[in-house]
């Protein structure tokens, strides 16, 4: 039997989710639809973020909300170096898709491993958020799920503007769109990978402190986030900011709204059958544009 009440509770978490998983996608989306790199070491970025947060509160008494700012500052140095370091190289050398994903794999593992072995394998929480329960009729939401949903919205339409008005916006969208062209005409790709390392790995940043203030760090905290990211992509249409963030949204909201007849352990099978439905019914996403 349709329960109206269960609904609207569902709806408004699906509307939270969602948003957290748009700020996932569109993390994930502006690095691979500009570099075609599979960037799968976004996960140890997400988890960076928490711990230089957590390790700030912890060991230096930091207030939380500078603590963030610590975090964001982690995320974007990994980020950037991974890239500068890890893929720049491999790139030069002519390597392909398979060996940098294979790379970005082991830089995944490794860091896990790396951040379970300096910082212990216990949960850290991020403590200090000033959280506030309200009720509107029969929904409950929190201060931090107003946050996360203001947040999420408002960077991915600051992302938006930027691409729209900025020099880096505009030779980002042009490498998006054809990478030799690009370069045909001036624009340095070597430059433009790193202003988009850098703002996927800010926007990943903030996605994985979100969830530590209302939850706990822990080093493969991010395996599963980014996998969600890469999904949301894939739903929404590669190489469009627009595509993923809805991708990323639909998807959020499909797995709470499950919950009306599902249970919360099915909602891997939510996940993967809404990619399965999508490769059937439209493969290039739902913003994507078709091959011809």
């Amino acid at each position: 039997m349709f329960n109206p009440q269960l609904f609207m509770q569902l709806l408004v978490s699906g509307i939270v989710i969602g948003s957290s998983y748009a700020l996932l996608s569109v993390s994930f989306g502006i690095i691979y639809a500009t570099t075609r790199i599979f960037h799968f070491a976004h996960a140890v970025v997400y988890t960076i973020a928490a711990y230089g947060a957590v390790v700030a509160l912890d060991k230096l008494g930091w207030p939380w909300w500078l603590c963030l700012v610590v975090g964001l500052v982690a995320a974007v140095i990994l980020g950037v170096i991974i890239e500068i370091v890890a893929y720049r190289p491999m790139r030069n050398r002519g390597a392909s898709t398979l060996a940098i994903f294979l790379t970005s794999l082991g830089l995944t593992i490794a860091g896990a491993n790396l951040i379970q072995i300096i910082f212990g394998s216990e949960n850290r929480p991020l403590s200090g958020f000033p959280m506030k329960t309200y009720q509107v009729g029969s929904v409950t939401f929190t201060s931090l799920h107003v946050t996360i949903v203001l947040v999420s919205w408002l960077l991915i339409g600051g992302l938006m503007l930027f691409l729209r008005t900025t020099k880096y916006g505009r030779a980002t969208r042009a490498a998006q769109s054809n990478s030799q062209m690009a370069m045909s005409v001036g624009i340095r790709m070597e430059r433009v990978s790193l202003v988009v390392f850098a703002l996927g790995s800010l926007l990943v940043g903030v996605s994985a402190l979100l969830f530590t203030l209302g939850g706990v760090a822990s080093p493969n905290m991010g395996l599963s986030p980014i996998l969600i990211g890469f999904i949301g992509v894939f739903l929404g249409g590669i190489g469009s900011v627009s595509g993923a963030a809805l991708g990323g949204f639909v998807l959020g909201l499909a797995t709470s709204l499950s919950g009306l007849w599902l249970s919360g352990d099915y909602s891997p099978v939510v996940v993967f059958g809404l990619m399965f439905i999508l490769i059937i019914v439209r493969p290039q996403g739902l913003l994507g544009k078709a091959v011809r």
